[in-house]
């Protein structure tokens, strides 16, 4: 209500009546009846002490002070309908807070170049993300979902692949390769320096080189054990020894030479990322849109 008592139903029944051209076309679409709207603008051209329509047994149109008005209020009213329909859009969309747990590699290979698009395409999702290589109880530490390899997703979650199968590579810098000597079988890793492994269950990992019937385990020597792999990478990188890890984590220092491939013969391929969440009835529509986005299987 305005300062002379104006309504905004009153309004919006006059915009009805101008643009049907009828009383009785804009009662049907008000869900009113005809001598309700014509009381109703019978009251606002009192209010407003000024004639809005030329009323005949035939038509009804609108006089000047009518056209003035519906070209002023008229804009403003799209404006009012366009909001409420970009709100319920908005209320559509997915929703809701998700706190997920990931691997260190899943969030720089997988998250890190797509969650800014994916922030700016669903406003309406909040995310909570612990990067942690641990491996993580998600349900009593209260998490939505996590994300591992696949193989090692904990038993009784519902489990969603992201990505194809991974490479896990042997790599060195070139200056210590050319002083320690390129390993050509698998055997030769014994006598090099390198970088160990330690895993999310806090054990040492083994170095698990080729694939199907040519395939071996190798626990290798080093005489430093880290479990970063953005470390471990550093260090090889500046000729501290050889390191396994995906070859996807290592590309940019192969590509520009800081790295090379050792036994490349002997790459092995591991299991892709995979999302596990708790089985339940209804998955959260965040949830939801969280997988398929990140799917880069679906991509």
């Amino acid at each position: 209500m305005n300062a002379i008592g104006i309504s905004k139903d009153s309004l919006e029944s006059f915009l009805a009546i101008a643009r049907a051209g009828s009383f009785t076309r804009a009662a049907l679409q008000r869900g009113v009846t005809g001598s309700a709207l014509s009381h109703a603008m019978t009251q606002l051209e009192r209010k407003l002490d000024v004639r809005l329509f030329h009323r005949t047994t035939r038509q009804v149109r609108l006089t000047g002070a009518g056209e003035m008005l519906l070209a002023e209020i008229a804009p403003h009213f799209e404006r009012i309908d366009a909001s409420l329909a970009q709100l319920e859009a908005y209320r559509r969309l997915p929703s809701g807070r998700l706190r997920i747990t990931t691997l260190r590699d899943a969030a720089t290979l997988l998250l890190a170049p797509r969650l800014a698009a994916f922030m700016a395409l669903y406003p309406a999702i909040e995310l909570d993300i612990v990067v942690d290589d641990r491996v993580v109880d998600a349900v009593s530490e209260g998490f939505d979902a996590g994300i591992r390899y696949g193989g090692t997703v904990p038993e009784g979650m519902i489990a969603r692949r992201l990505t194809d199968d991974l490479n896990w590579v042997v790599v060195g810098a070139p200056a210590y390769l050319d002083v320690m000597g390129r390993p050509r079988q698998p055997e030769d890793l014994m006598s090099h320096r390198c970088i160990r492994i330690r895993t999310g269950t806090g054990r040492l990992y083994s170095w698990e080189l080729g694939r199907a019937e040519r395939q071996c385990a190798l626990d290798v020597p080093g005489q430093v054990i880290l479990g970063d792999s953005e470390l471990s990478l550093a260090c090889a990188c500046a000729g501290g020894g050889l390191f396994y890890c995906l070859e996807e984590r290592a590309r940019a220092a192969l590509d520009c030479g800081a790295l090379e491939l050792v036994l490349p013969e002997w790459t092995s391929v591991g299991e892709g990322f995979h999302l596990y969440y708790p089985s339940r009835k209804h998955v959260p529509s965040a949830l939801r849109a969280f997988t398929a986005y990140f799917s880069t299987r679906s991509a």
